[in-house]
């Protein structure tokens, strides 16, 4: 063989190695990007900018319940004529702007991106299966005759809502809307009972737990005891002040039936005296291993129609009720004289 063509036969070798080489780099390559490709029927999916509930708007306003269950509690909200009740705090009004806001998320939310689908991820962004202890919250709307207009699982992380079916592992984040955060009941509720500014106040009545009951009135400047004890001595800077505007900072954090709270004796009474007339009597009670007021008031006899109404307001809203608070804002209704005059 002349040496022409064994140089011939090396190069048509090496031809045959590199398209091997080639072909097995290409396969190679196909298959790691089908590794990272999502599946056939995830390729197909086009829900990105359309409704997550697209007939939702057109039902609304038949909706009458709504259902929501977390790993902590199941809660149900019940619309009862113009207004919306939670059924397990003795169908005590729900907030209108926060209905409205859910009302508006479920209409208008869109798919705005998807994200995982690895069940394992799931609670990351609030959509684990609240029924096997996940964070997520199972919502569900209905008008309570078996008719259901939404069933998702709801998710809701650094103001950003996800959502997704119970029955898939596709999880998204939604656009358009963001849906109120729904793993505690107690969110719902229209705690607003009162709205009363310091300047309103004329002085306030304390028969506190422990030590003799007192009085703290408006003077000059700022408030100040009553007699027998003005000439106490260290009173405590802003204690008056502190005592006779505990009902300016009152923010319950739950409630329930006043027929289920106030029984027996309370502990403590605090009565805030208004300039306009109007007497706001709050009593202090134990139950259920939390602090609990009661709200009530009063007008005396020929008091001005606007005081008498007033009184009405507050207890129409607040009368029926029990109200939950922080033992700092219990304290400040039950505060004994001790505590703010040596």
């Amino acid at each position: 063989m002349t040496a022409d063509n064994q140089k011939m036969g090396r190069m048509k070798t090496r031809r045959r190695t590199l398209m091997i080489l080639g072909g097995v780099a290409a396969v190679s390559v196909a298959l790691g990007v089908a590794a990272w490709m999502p599946p056939g029927n995830e390729l197909a999916r086009s829900e990105v900018g359309r409704l997550v509930l697209p007939a939702y708007a057109g039902k609304a306003g038949l909706a009458s319940l709504v259902m929501v269950t977390t790993k902590e509690e199941s809660y149900h909200l019940v619309r009862n004529g113009d207004e919306w009740v939670l059924a397990e705090k003795g169908s005590y009004p729900v907030t209108a702007a926060k209905m409205q806001e859910l009302t508006e998320a479920l209409s208008h939310m869109v798919y705005a991106a998807p994200m995982t689908r690895d069940e394992r991820k799931m609670d990351r962004i609030g959509l684990g299966d609240p029924m096997t202890g996940g964070t997520g919250a199972l919502l569900e709307v209905g008008d309570g005759k078996g008719n259901n207009f939404a069933r998702l699982i709801v998710g809701y992380r650094d103001g950003r809502s996800y959502v997704r079916g119970p029955d898939d592992l596709q999880a998204w984040e939604i656009g358009g809307a963001v849906l109120p955060p729904l793993q505690r009941a107690a969110a719902w509720l229209d705690l607003d009972l009162i709205k009363v500014a310091p300047d309103d106040i004329a002085g306030a009545d304390v028969r506190p737990g422990q030590g003799p009951a007192y009085r703290v009135i408006a003077g000059p400047v700022g408030y100040e005891l009553a007699p027998p004890y003005d000439k106490s001595a260290g009173v405590m800077a802003l204690g008056p002040a502190m005592v006779a505007e505990a009902l300016t900072r009152l923010s319950p954090v739950d409630v329930a039936p006043a027929g289920e709270i106030g029984v027996g004796m309370p502990v403590a009474e605090h009565v805030t005296r208004l300039k306009s007339g109007v007497v706001i009597v709050v009593r202090c009670w134990r139950a259920k291993d939390k602090a609990w007021v009661t709200v009530s008031a009063a007008v005396g006899e020929g008091a001005p129609e606007a005081a008498v109404a007033q009184a009405g307001a507050i207890n129409a809203k607040a009368a029926p009720w029990a109200f939950a608070l922080t033992e700092l804002d219990w304290g400040a209704f039950a505060t004994p004289l001790a505590a703010i005059a040596g």
